[in-house]
C-alpha cells in the first residue's frame, strides 16, 4: 500500500487553516501525486504568508554551498527568505507575522545533509518566540538502519551536529522530536505523521517516485553510496560532482585506475560492484581535469557498507600515493589554507564526526579496525532514539 505523506495527511483535515504559515521547503516538497506543496496549500485555503529555502534554494537548483539570496515567489508574490548564506537562522523580522512554522522537505537520512540544520536552527528560533513548529513527515529513504559514529560537540557545524550518528535511521519528524527533547529546545512541536509507513522501508518500497532532494542525489542508489562517499569531500579527490553520477565516481588526475581497482578487490567488500572509470568533472572540485578512478554500483543494499568501503579506499590511496593524496584544500568552492577548514578544522573530521578516524587512517588503519571504534556509540544511539520512534 502506498505511503501517505505528511503533506497529504495535513491536506485531508483542517489543522492549521486558521494559522498564518511560514513554510520551509524546496522542490522535493511534493505530495503523492507530485504536486508542489505551496500550490496545494494555497489552493486548499491555507494561509501561507512567508516561504523559506534551505541550501540549494527553494527551487532546489542552486549549486552546493552557494549562498542563496532572498526573493519573491513569482507566482504568488510571497516573500522567500534564504536560510543558507549570510543568514542560516530565521531572524525576528523573518518570523514576524507567523503563527506556524511548517517544514516539508525530503531528507536523505544522513547527518551531513544541511537541511536538518535549517530545521533545528528554525526550531530554536521559533521556541524563543512562542511560534509552533509543524513537521510534515516524509520517509527516510535509507530505512531505520543506524550506521557509524556520532558527532562530537567540538565538531558541530552546518554539515553535522547535535550528537547524530552518521546514518541516523529516523524520519525527519522523529529527528525533530529527538532535537527538541535531547537538546531541551522547548519548541511547541507538532509532527504530522505518515500513514502506511514502515520504518524498515527503503524509499522505493513506499510507492513514491524519487523526487530529487538536491542536485547531486539523483537516485536512491546515489543516496546509498553518499552515506560513505561523502567522506571524499574531505580529500583532494573528485567524488563525481559535476558529472552525471556524483558519488558513484571517485578519482583524481594522479590515480592509476588499474592499481586502485586491483588493491580494492583484495578487500572483498560485500554488496558492491565497481569498474575502472575516467571522467572529467564539469564543475566543482577538479573541474575540467581528466580524473582516473572507479565507478561504483550498489549490487545489494542489504549488505553493502559504503562507509567502510570509503574508508578502505582512502587507506589504499594513502598507501599507494602518499605524496599525492591529501585532505581537502577547498570547502564549498572557496580556497582555504592547505589541510584546513575555514575555521581551522579538517572538513573530513566534520563529516566523520571525530578526529581520530583521520589520524588512524594516516597510521594505516583499515575499515575493520575503524568500525570497531564506533560500535559502542552506534548501539547507544540506537537505544537513545527508540523513544522518538513514530512508526
Amino acid at each position: 500500500m502506498k505511503v501517505k505523506l505528511g503533506i497529504d495527511c495535513l491536506l485531508a483535515g483542517n489543522q492549521l487553516k486558521s494559522k498564518r504559515i511560514g513554510l520551509l521547503t524546496n522542490s522535493s516538497g511534493v505530495n503523492g501525486d507530485l504536486r508542489i506543496n505551496v500550490d496545494l496549500l494555497l489552493s486548499n485555503r491555507f494561509n501561507v504568508v512567508k516561504l523559506f529555502g534551505p541550501e540549494h534554494g527553494i527551487s532546489g537548483a542552486a549549486a552546493d554551498g552557494v549562498s542563496v539570496a532572498n526573493a519573491v515567489d513569482p507566482k504568488y508574490g510571497i516573500p522567500i527568505y534564504s536560510l543558507f548564506g549570510d543568514v542560516i537562522r530565521p531572524t525576528e523580522e523573518m518570523l514576524s507575522g507567523i503563527d506556524s512554522f511548517v517544514y516539508d522537505i525530503q531528507d536523505v537520512g544522513l547527518r551531513f545533509y544541511t537541511y536538518l540544520y535549517s530545521l533545528v536552527y528554525s526550531m530554536e528560533e521559533c521556541a524563543k518566540r512562542g511560534i509552533e513548529v509543524v513537521v510534515l513527515d516524509r520517509p527516510n529513504p535509507l530505512s531505520c538502519k543506524v550506521v557509524g559514529p556520532t558527532i562530537k560537540k567540538r565538531l558541530d557545524s552546518i554539515v553535522g551536529g547535535y550528537g547524530l550518528a552518521l546514518r541516523y535511521g529516523m524520519t525527519v519528524g522523529e529527528v525533530a522530536k529527538y532535537f527538541n527533547k535531547v537538546f531541551d529546545i522547548g519548541a511547541d512541536l507538532i509532527v504530522i505523521p505518515m500513514e502506511n509507513y514502515d520504518k524498515d522501508m527503503y524509499y522505493d518500497e513506499t510507492g513514491h517516485l524519487w523526487s530529487t532532494p538536491s542536485p547531486n542525489i539523483p537516485s536512491l542508489e546515489h543516496a546509498i553510496l553518499y552515506s560513505g562517499f561523502c567522506l571524499f569531500e574531505g580529500t583532494n579527490l573528485s567524488m563525481g560532482r559535476g558529472t552525471v553520477h556524483p558519488f558513484k565516481y571517485i578519482g583524481a588526475p594522479w590515480i592509476d585506475s588499474s592499481s586502485l581497482y586491483k588493491e580494492l578487490k583484495k578487500h572483498d567488500h560485500p554488496g558492491v560492484a565497481f569498474r575502472e572509470r575516467s571522467f572529467i568533472p564539469g564543475a566543482f572540485k577538479l573541474h575540467d581535469q581528466s580524473c582516473n578512478g572507479l565507478e561504483f554500483y550498489v549490487a545489494d543494499r542489504n549488505t553493502i557498507k559504503p562507509l567502510e568501503l570509503a574508508l578502505d579506499i582512502i587507506a589504499t590511496l594513502i598507501r599507494l600515493w602518499p605524496e599525492k593524496f591529501d585532505w581537502d584544500v577547498h570547502y564549498h568552492g572557496t580556497s582555504i589554507p592547505l589541510n584546513k577548514m575555514w575555521d581551522g578544522r579538517y572538513h573530513f573530521d566534520l563529516i566523520m564526526g571525530e578526529e581520530r578516524y583521520r589520524e588512524e587512517l594516516l597510521k594505516g588503519a583499515t575499515s575493520a579496525e575503524l568500525s570497531r571504534l564506533w560500535e559502542g556509540e552506534q548501539r547507544e544511539f540506537e537505544s537513545l532514539i527508540e523513544e522518538f520512534r513514530i512508526y
